[in-house]
């Protein structure tokens, strides 16, 4: 696994396209549009946290004068000879830069509240008794780092499926779970944050595994993250990226609706968490 000081296999490939389209004066939006895609994806590619597709690295060779003598083809050689050899979980630690860049995100979570849409109390609760009492302070400022991409200039839509069992799940006393709910019933009222209860009722609720975010990017491949008590870890194959998608997709269908949803929320906001 890459050390998070190392350079990458897919951050050198990114380096070499960024120094070649410099050194040709060309700028990142005209290499997007040469090439048919978003500005964002070529700065994407460029530092690393997208893997060009072949196609797409075949044009941008051509663009940049990789196409004759003896560099023609060389971008497609690193990313077959280098990247595909590499160990796949060159992410690891690096969610956030995913956050940072992604155009929509997916999460599913059946046992605690997204981090995105966590209170500070909320968080340092949970965040506490993960580290059994040990110093957490830095991570707890980390996470609520992590929600500014959700007031940015150009935010991410952030669909957030919820278990009913999440809101019910003590978190640092009714005070904390009470600003907690009311929180996710103000975040709702973005128009890029979707929440969505799912039922404790609902059948769905055998396939709980355990959660898991989708990121999708414009232009670009989706890419999971998987949660669980030990680690996470970043998913690129297609395959296992759209077993996700489709277990998400199960589960939206048996959600309530976006108001009854928030409705849901104040209910039990009132029910369980007044003092």
């Amino acid at each position: 696994m890459a050390t998070r000081n190392s350079k990458s296999p897919r951050t050198f490939l990114g380096k070499e396209i960024q120094r070649a389209r410099e050194a040709k004066g060309i700028t990142r939006d005209a290499l997007a549009k040469a090439v048919y895609v978003s500005e964002s994806l070529v700065r994407s590619w460029e530092r690393g946290l997208r893997l060009p597709k072949p196609d797409h690295l075949k044009a941008v060779e051509k663009v940049l004068g990789f196409g004759n003598g003896e560099d023609a083809g060389i971008l497609c050689r690193i990313r077959e000879d280098l990247i595909n050899d590499a160990v796949p979980q060159e992410w690891f630690g690096r969610w956030q830069e995913v956050e940072g860049q992604a155009t929509e995100l997916w999460a599913f979570q059946a046992f605690v509240l997204p981090g995105l849409l966590q209170t500070e109390g909320y968080a340092t609760a949970v965040l506490h008794a993960s580290h059994h009492n040990a110093d957490a302070e830095e991570e707890i400022a980390t996470r609520l780092e992590r929600q500014k991409i959700l007031d940015q200039e150009d935010p991410p839509t952030l669909v957030a499926l919820i278990a009913e069992a999440t809101l019910r799940n003590n978190m640092g006393g009714k005070k904390v779970m009470r600003e907690q709910l009311l929180h996710l019933v103000e975040m709702a009222s973005r128009e890029n944050v979707i929440i969505q209860v799912i039922p404790a009722e609902s059948e769905v609720c055998a396939g709980f595994t355990g959660p898991f975010v989708v990121a999708n990017f414009d232009g670009g491949d989706d890419v999971a993250y998987v949660d669980n008590a030990i680690s996470g870890d970043v998913i690129e194959d297609a395959a296992a990226v759209a077993r996700l998608r489709r277990m998400f997709n199960i589960f939206r269908a048996d959600a309530l609706r976006a108001q009854e949803s928030i409705e849901f929320i104040l209910r039990l906001a009132d029910e369980l968490w007044t003092e």
